[in-house]
């Protein structure tokens, strides 16, 4: 075997498109939950690098106005991305023994990532998969109710 260069945004959409595939087919949440977390993450950095906002903090900025005239105060960025990330985070760290188990829904947190993963795909301007519009479907069916 020998080394290779890969571009990071390509194995991204690797990633997620897997990760859509999983979920489909019901085969693992939790894998599709952490393969779209780590494309939504390279995905995002390569739309704020771009000088746009990324799925993450447009949620962010909408749930932040709401915040701050229901409480006075801004919602802490911290707080809040820890939260939308819990699930993800939970499945990839383990500090000490007592972490040895997670208690989350794993198909829920998958489809929310999933969601945060395609918008942001969406914003770099690539072209919709099959694989996407099935997803859409499914959300629309199972989600949405229509």
């Amino acid at each position: 075997m020998s080394e290779k260069t890969y571009q990071r945004v390509e194995l991204a959409i690797e990633q997620l498109d897997t990760a859509l595939e999983l979920f489909l087919s019901e085969r693992s949440y939790a894998s599709a939950l952490t393969l779209a977390g780590a494309a939504e993450e390279i995905l995002g950095q390569a739309i704020s690098q771009r000088g746009q906002q990324d799925a993450l903090r447009y949620k962010y900025d909408v749930l932040n106005t709401a915040h701050r005239e229901l409480h006075g105060r801004p919602l802490e960025w911290k707080q809040f991305s820890d939260g939308e990330n819990h699930a993800r985070n939970a499945l990839k760290h383990m500090r000490s023994r007592s972490e040895d188990t997670v208690t989350t829904d794993l198909q829920e947190a998958a489809i929310w990532m999933l969601v945060r993963a395609c918008a942001n795909y969406d914003a770099l301007d690539f072209p919709r998969t099959d694989r996407m519009d099935s997803f859409d479907n499914w959300f629309y069916e199972h989600v949405v109710g229509v």
